[in-house]
């Protein structure tokens, strides 16, 4: 891809005194291809920030700064994650995510997005599949795709305040599942990484990609609220090992090897063709068990599901309808002041928990003035646009 750009010039700023004390802060060897790309994408309608730009030049450099204390400092992007990027629409000033795909790679990723968001299924509350925007192809390539989506962040970036904050994110993701199997979808790689929330409700502002506790353009502080207080939604992403299945068709596929490299059927040879369905069952057991009940005092109640989703014979797990039922009869039967009890961390120190429990108490007593339910839900999203 690179060879079709003629060759780089030449760093301007490489005979500063300040530039090699400070090269940590330049472009990594990765991030050239989104500069090589971004006049382009200025010319589709999306700008990236100024570090990738072609007319960079490092505000550390003439500044007293280091570039760690700089909007276009260190990256936090790492190699394996190399195919994503933020960028600002141009048309309406919204924060999106580009990722490249490659075609060859990924087949099924783009067909898969794109079926999730055109209707029907792109206004069903049911659907919690990333949403996309835009798909632009670059005309010198016909292997790779950009696709554009809502910029979201990660679940666990910002702490669950209680129980039921907690319960309601599971709840999202197993009606997001739950939808997904109903339409004959099969995600295959279910895992922490794949799951975002949509920062809006929660924090008072996008963050920063680099720095997640300033703004996106890096001149304010980012606060953030409780779950209970603004509730969010949760979405399920990348669909590169995706499967989709017609009605009637056999529910086998190939075996996909996802980032969860626990599932007993990636250890099992003679299982080189599986139900990837109960894969994504065992999964979404897994990650709730590693992420969340085993990192928390407060989910124990949970256990019991959580071993009939990650059972090593395929067979014996529940389908996603029978998991979803359980959890639900689980949820129902929690009385108020467990869901609205601390979501208590194990790796707390007693001193902290301490003060945690106090505040907790009085923020919950705030609450329960205001009316805030125990489980927050969000309020319904209007319906998806998808550009092309």
């Amino acid at each position: 891809m690179e060879d079709s750009f003629p060759d780089r010039p030449e760093d301007p700023h490489k005979d500063h005194p300040l530039y090699w004390k400070n090269f940590d802060g330049g472009l990594l060897e990765y991030e050239y291809f989104w500069r090589d790309h971004q006049r382009w994408l200025a010319d589709a309608g999306y700008m990236l920030r100024p570090r990738f730009r072609e007319d960079w030049q490092p505000s550390w450099v003439k500044s007293k700064k280091l570039w760690f204390q700089c909007e276009d400092g260190e990256t936090t992007i790492v190699s394996c994650r190399s195919s994503i990027m933020d960028a600002v629409r141009i048309s309406d000033g919204r924060i999106v995510t580009i990722k490249r795909v490659k075609k060859l790679s990924t087949p099924w990723e783009e067909s898969t997005m794109r079926r999730f968001s055109t209707e029907p299924l792109a206004s069903d509350p049911h659907n919690h599949a990333i949403p996309l925007y835009d798909a632009i192809q670059p005309p010198w390539d016909d292997k790779i795709v950009f696709l554009i989506m809502p910029h979201f962040i990660r679940i666990h970036k910002h702490k669950y305040a209680t129980v039921g904050e907690a319960m309601e994110c599971f709840r999202q993701l197993f009606e997001g599942l739950q939808f997904m199997h109903h339409n004959l979808v099969a995600h295959c790689d279910i895992q922490l990484f794949n799951i975002l929330m949509d920062p809006v409700p929660l924090l008072s502002e996008i963050p920063h990609p680099n720095f997640p506790k300033r703004s996106y353009d890096f001149k304010r502080k980012v606060k953030q609220h409780t779950r209970t207080e603004c509730p969010t939604r949760y979405y399920i992403i990348d669909f590169g090992l995706s499967r989709t299945f017609s009605p009637g068709q056999e529910l086998v596929a190939p075996v996909s090897y996802g980032g969860d490299k626990s599932v007993p059927e990636y250890k099992d040879p003679s299982r080189a063709e599986s139900n990837p369905f109960a894969i994504d069952i065992y999964c979404l057991g897994n990650m709730i068990r590693k992420w969340f009940v085993d990192n928390s005092c407060s989910l124990d109640f949970l256990r019991p599901l959580i071993e009939e989703m990650t059972r090593k014979v395929p067979e014996e797990r529940p389908t996603v309808d029978e998991a979803f039922k359980r959890f639900e009869e689980l949820r129902i039967s929690l009385p108020d002041r467990i869901l609205r009890s601390r979501f208590v961390y194990r790796d707390e120190f007693l001193v902290g928990r301490l003060y945690r429990t106090c505040r907790h108490a009085i923020r919950t007593a705030k609450y329960l003035h205001r009316g805030l339910p125990a489980l927050p839900t969000p309020s319904p999203l209007p319906p998806r646009k998808f550009d092309s």
